[in-house]
């Protein structure tokens, strides 16, 4: 029986923007591309504080226009807001994330994701990122819930991967509609 229901943040919460920022400021993404996922997956596993000066230093750029830069495109999927609120009706909700120490505060205003899930695990803060089993077994028991109980979405093929080898169900978001079509024949 499903009692909790789990969302990436980046890709599924709030689009990702990561890739089209960095290109923005004079990046080239095609040739930096291993670089900067071996930055980020650092400071979302917590092995450096941030990613940030990293990047901007590569860039050339103070770290406030990276950062401005890259936040500003990620926009909130509100639509997919309101349906996690129509599921919290029924069930728990929560959000794992691999992002850097701190990195929800700063995305976030204070008590938002509060509205939305009653548990946000951020991997820069537990050290340990998706796909690592632990960042999934720690979520679940926050949410105080077994593995087996949850349903895990992300944006990402390896994070679903992990969730599945840890015994949680899965979905490989693409988009709401989607979504709600893959979801809820499984909540039945």
């Amino acid at each position: 029986m499903i009692k909790a229901i789990i969302f990436d943040c980046f890709g599924v919460v709030r689009v990702d923007y990561l890739f089209p920022a960095y290109e923005s400021l004079g990046g080239d993404v095609e040739k930096d591309r291993d670089f900067i996922i071996r930055t980020v997956d650092a400071a979302c596993a917590g092995k450096i504080k941030s990613s940030i000066p990293i990047l901007a230093q590569r860039l050339g750029v103070p770290d406030d226009v990276w950062a401005k830069a890259n936040i500003g495109g990620s926009v909130i999927n509100q639509s997919l807001l309101d349906y996690v609120l129509d599921l919290r009706k029924s069930y728990k909700t929560g959000m794992l994330t691999n992002i850097g120490m701190g990195g929800i505060e700063r995305i976030f205003e204070p008590g938002f994701l509060d509205i939305y899930f009653e548990v946000v695990v951020a991997s820069g803060d537990i050290g340990v990122a998706k796909p690592d089993a632990r960042a999934y077994e720690i979520t679940a028991e926050r949410l105080n819930v077994r593995l087996e109980e949850c349903i895990f979405i992300d944006d990402r093929e390896p994070y679903v991967d992990g969730a599945i080898r840890v015994g949680m169900q899965a979905i490989l978001f693409k988009d709401l509609a989607q979504l709600k079509r893959t979801l809820e024949p499984l909540l039945k």
